[in-house]
């Protein structure tokens, strides 16, 4: 447990850290601190965070850096994470409000948004559906031998296929059968529509097996759709000039590794977790700092927003942003979805 005055420098130092990316000196703390403090008892305390695992201090007369448990001290003793300013918040809307109503842009614009309002990576998943779920049936016409079914799930997605047909058909009979389905199925999931009696005519009953088939591939479909945004500000980190960690970050990225990383390790919605360093479970994910929040509708749809960056980010900035956004992202599912988890319309 460090005394009050040890953990005042601490917080100190990592606060200046995080603004210059420079190792922090006795005098500088004390300088900053708001008590008046020498510098001999700030080395003291220093001494004290070093021998403990909080900071290190590679050439004591250059100053000193955090440790991951310095870090995690930081983020807990923050007494209130400030909101957003207004004007930010304000302008967040308006971003919003220019947008279509689509999960998928929705979820493209909120990374665009959490990049550049915490100046690091951002991820953002498509909310995907626990159990997915029909909300219409459409049929084109190709030629009379064949048609293109286009099945829409309650969380926006669009799945196809290709009908071969045993019969000719036109746009009015597939337009009366998609209608009919649409109508029977519309809220439905798959062990649903499996239990639908033989009562169909051979032609629905052979879309209500194609829509059987493309809702058993989109319940095994593992990797959500997701957008990325702000990888030039970590890459212009002064933490990846050195080294191979920016070339490890972008293979990481294509392999889709960092996303499964990222998805084993997202809290329940609307808690926001924060993972510094070596406390990520996942290896890729060891030399940076994550902030987690799930979003969207509890046990039917979600999606997650995370935040990329060093360890030495802007914690306190990087979970208001995050929080802000998810609470932002919750209700614009909950609309789209109608007001109310099930909801087909």
């Amino acid at each position: 447990m460090l005394t009050q005055r040890a953990g005042s420098v601490l917080n100190i130092l990592v606060n200046e850290y995080i603004s210059t990316a420079n190792p922090v000196a006795s005098d500088e703390i004390a300088r900053l601190s708001p008590t008046r403090v020498s510098s001999a008892t700030v080395r003291n305390a220093m001494s004290l965070l070093a021998e403990e695992g909080y900071i290190s201090r590679p050439h004591v007369s250059a100053g000193a850096v955090p440790l991951d448990r310095g870090y995690r001290y930081h983020v807990e003793t923050l007494e209130e994470v400030p909101p957003l300013p207004e004007s930010v918040r304000q302008q967040i809307h308006q971003d919003f409000d220019r947008s279509d109503a689509d999960l998928a842009e929705l979820s493209r614009r909120c990374a665009l948004i959490l990049s550049r309002i915490t100046t690091n990576m951002a991820i953002v998943t498509v909310p995907q559906a626990r159990m997915p779920r029909v909300r219409h049936i459409q049929l084109v016409y190709l030629d009379e031998y064949s048609a293109l079914l286009i099945l829409v799930l309650q969380d926006a997605r669009l799945l196809r296929r290709l009908l071969t047909l045993d019969e000719p058909i036109d746009q009015d009979v597939l337009n009366q059968s998609a209608n009919y389905l649409s109508d029977r199925f519309s809220g439905q999931s798959l062990p649903e529509i499996e239990g639908v009696s033989g009562d169909l005519g051979p032609i629905s009953e052979r879309i209500r097996q194609s829509t059987l088939s493309l809702l058993r591939e989109a319940d095994a479909y593992s990797i959500p759709e997701h957008y990325v945004d702000g990888l030039r500000w970590l890459l212009n980190q002064p933490e990846m000039a050195q080294g191979s960690q920016a070339r490890e970050l972008v293979e990481l990225l294509e392999e889709q590794v960092l996303l499964d990383s990222l998805l084993s390790e997202q809290p329940e919605t609307g808690d926001i977790a924060v993972f510094i360093g070596g406390e990520n479970m996942e290896e890729p994910l060891r030399p940076f700092g994550v902030i987690l929040c799930q979003y969207g509708i509890p046990q039917h749809a979600s999606g997650t927003i995370c935040v990329i960056g060093p360890t030495r980010m802007s914690y306190a900035g990087a979970i208001s942003g995050v929080g802000f956004l998810s609470s932002l992202m919750s209700r614009l599912v909950l609309e789209l979805y109608g007001g109310r988890p099930g909801s087909g319309q």
